[in-house]
């Protein structure tokens, strides 16, 4: 069962894609997150962000070789790049 926070990010993220005529659906929630191996909300959410990132940029999602601390440095690194030190 996906969390509350996730479902609340997912619908705060629909609602700027409105406009566009899309619209949140829990039930159309996809992408193979049921067998996703993580410990931790944490990894699940960055989980959910490399599934994301497959589906915009039109790749396969290959949760076989996802490797959870490449995606979590990633994560990290755009924030610090939108900081601007």
């Amino acid at each position: 069962m996906i969390s509350e926070e996730i479902l609340n990010l997912l619908e705060n993220a629909a609602s700027l894609t409105t406009k566009n005529g899309v619209v949140f659906n829990e039930d159309a929630v996809d992408g193979g997150v049921e067998s996703v191996s993580v410990e931790c909300e944490e990894d699940y959410l960055i989980a959910m962000m490399y599934i994301a990132e497959c589906f915009t940029f039109n790749r396969a999602v290959d949760l076989e070789t996802f490797n959870l601390e490449r995606e979590r440095n990633k994560i990290v690194d755009v924030l610090l790049t939108l900081l601007k030190f």
